[in-house]
């Protein structure tokens, strides 16, 4: 995608006579490649919505899914004022999109309404209208709502049917139809609310009403709709209705058990401004022309800025990387905020087949760039080769001669917080195979092991045990498998097991990226990277000891 020369600014009204300083709605479309259509329908929804809605009261933002069809590109041409458009590089779910334009939303409402024109844009008027005069938490269309016009196949009635019915056991939701993808709420849910959610896919729908009525948003009203089917876009088939249901167990488990979304609230209470006025001014450092991609409404190139946004070189930021790090710096101990990286699937061989170490769950370890763990947490270890972070801070690490790798070390050990969110994204081609890539994994090791000596274990993650424990069973596996006795025994079923596991992540990776080249490459490329992260772990260990 080429990145446009233009930034898009956010459609909040200035009135200098006490009318609306905010636009009264935010409609938030999520899209995955829309085709040639896409710029069309987006206009059909803006004309549905301002048909009855002043056009100042009403601002778009349409959130492209990881694109691949140029749906980005075409929208970001000829987006009209008032609209405003997201785009990140890997597809990431239609759960992930809706959660980052609404909070990238300014509205006193929001709206979500898909791009496939399946569901009639005119109803939401019309819900914006009874969820203002009832003060509602939500105005949300119903497929079962007796005046709800339903061109609808009769085998997704009936699955659709009997997971409401699991969801009134599990959740007490009064509710009908909760995956409608027509929903109108209120600011407070969105700031309240959208935060804590964790679902990526399928169940965002049942996740967002689920957390909000039990934070006691629970003012729900169901509407009819207007749904026309058009076997079209995304349909749902068997694996997705399993992930749905995984999801579905997760939320449970999440809320219900580990109580997730009480502590995250805690975690999170008070990091959210109250308006875009509120949110620090931000320089872009590195790739000045990134900036055209990013959806902030206070980018400054002047030396004013007091946060700088810190690109690496090669680095695709994620539309919502700035708006998504801005609001922790509310607080004046966050030095920094981080956010995981993601890789691009297309590219040569080589970078390909490292993008699947990366991406596996053997190779990638603490690496890995697939996998967002949900949790915006503190950290105290994280590679920062792309940050956000407080101009202060950055100076005073560059005085100190601090790489990247060890920035957030760094700043944990002058008493420094860094955020990490998983609610934005970086994109970054990984270096190839093999030396680069295998340099690369050992320099981060190395870090890991630093830091892990200095916090005395406590900067250790699940990941990082999972980079250390598959190589380190192979060789006890190797080691008993020489020993007498019935050592050999546990030793073979050990290596075994160990090459079981390669073989599984090869045919992953290669189903994945398409190609029986990469499902060759990948496990020994695996194998390497395991050898390569655990000397650089064992070396950073052993030198700062030596420190």
């Amino acid at each position: 995608m080429t990145v446009p020369s233009a930034s898009p600014r956010p459609a909040t009204a200035v009135v200098p006579d006490g009318r609306r300083s905010q636009p009264l709605l935010t409609v938030v479309i999520p899209v995955y490649n829309g085709g040639d259509e896409i710029v069309e329908n987006v206009g059909v929804i803006r004309r549905a919505v301002t048909q009855e809605l002043a056009d100042g009261d009403v601002e778009l933002i349409v959130v492209s899914d990881g694109s691949i069809d140029g749906t980005a590109e075409r929208l970001l041409e000829t987006r009209e004022h008032g609209t405003r458009v997201i785009h990140y590089d890997r597809n990431l779910g239609k759960g992930y999109a809706v959660k980052a334009g609404a909070l990238a939303s300014h509205g006193e409402w929001v709206a979500l309404v898909d791009a496939d024109l399946d569901l009639d844009p005119r109803s939401i008027p019309a819900y914006l209208t009874v969820a203002r005069e009832g003060e509602l938490d939500f105005a949300i269309g119903s497929k079962r709502h007796p005046e709800s016009l339903v061109h609808y196949p009769r085998s997704r009635r009936i699955a659709s049917w009997c997971y409401q019915q699991l969801n009134r056991v599990l959740f007490r939701l009064d509710v009908r139809d909760t995956q409608v993808g027509l929903k109108v709420f209120s600011r407070r849910v969105a700031d309240d609310v959208l935060p804590l959610l964790l679902v990526k896919r399928y169940a965002f729908d049942l996740e967002l009403l689920a957390v909000a009525t039990s934070l006691g948003y629970d003012r729900i009203r169901e509407l009819p709709i207007r749904l026309d089917y058009r076997f079209s876009g995304s349909g749902v088939r068997s694996l997705a209705v399993l992930d749905a249901l995984w999801d579905t167990a997760a939320i449970f488990y999440r809320l219900r058990i580990l109580r997730t979304y009480a502590r995250k609230r805690r975690f999170l209470r008070g990091s959210r401004p109250a308006g875009p006025e509120q949110l620090p001014l931000v320089r872009v450092v590195g790739d000045a022309g990134a900036a055209g991609a990013l959806d902030y409404p206070r980018l400054d190139d002047s030396g004013d800025a007091e946060i700088l946004a810190v690109l690496a070189r090669g680095a695709r930021p994620a539309g919502n990387w700035v708006s998504a790090a801005a609001p922790y710096f509310a607080d004046d101990e966050v030095a920094a905020v981080v956010a995981p990286t993601v890789a691009p699937l297309q590219g040569p061989l080589r970078q390909r087949v490292a993008v699947a170490v990366l991406e596996s769950r053997l190779g990638g370890g603490s690496r890995r760039s697939s996998y967002f763990p949900g949790n915006v947490r503190v950290v105290a270890d994280y590679p920062a080769e792309s940050v956000v972070i407080r101009r202060r801070d950055f100076t005073a690490a560059r005085e100190a001669n601090v790489d990247d790798e060890r920035l957030v070390a760094w700043l944990a050990a002058q008493g420094r917080r860094t955020v990490y969110t998983p609610d934005a994204s970086i994109s970054v081609a990984p270096r190839p195979l093999l030396a680069p890539h295998l340099s690369a994994t050992y320099s981060h090791a190395r870090a890991r092991g630093i830091a892990a000596r200095r916090t005395r274990g406590t900067s250790l993650s699940a990941a990082t045990a999972l980079s250390l424990t598959p190589l380190a069973a192979a060789v006890t596996g190797l080691l008993l498998v020489f020993l007498a006795g019935g050592w050999h025994t546990a030793g073979f079923v050990l290596l075994f097991a160990y090459a079981g596991a390669l073989v599984l992540s090869g045919v992953h990776a290669g189903v994945r990226l398409r190609s029986a080249q990469v499902a060759l490459l990948q496990p020994p490329a695996v194998v390497g990277s395991q050898i390569a992260y655990l000397c650089g772990f064992v070396r950073g260990l052993t030198e700062t000891a030596r420190g």
